[in-house]
């Protein structure tokens, strides 16, 4: 992770691909998120995604590749930079069925 950090310092661009529900601005678009460095955490990813989508961070599950991201892990931990797409879902809580 260090390597990789360090190899890819300074502001990046990520891609989030957002899934098309009915649900606020939700329409399957891949949105484009800056950050200053690959060491911010996924909960302030999630804050900009708020921002962009008017979906609160609570609400917002993210995954690259098979793991899900936890907030308080780095961009960097997950490898995510250059060509990753993140994927964003939106949480159930409380196990309701659809």
């Amino acid at each position: 992770m260090l390597i990789y950090l360090f190899l890819l310092q300074g502001p990046a661009r990520i891609s989030v691909s957002v899934p098309n529900l009915d649900e606020g601005n939700l329409r399957g678009q891949v949105l484009e998120i800056s950050v200053q460095s690959l060491s911010d955490t996924v909960g302030s990813l999630k804050e900009q995604i708020a921002g962009e989508l008017q979906l609160p961070a609570n609400k917002q599950k993210l995954s690259v590749r098979t793991s899900f991201l936890k907030d308080n892990l780095s961009l960097a931990y997950y490898n995510v930079g250059p060509g990753v797409v993140i994927n964003l879902a939106l949480r159930e809580r409380g196990g309701r069925k659809k």
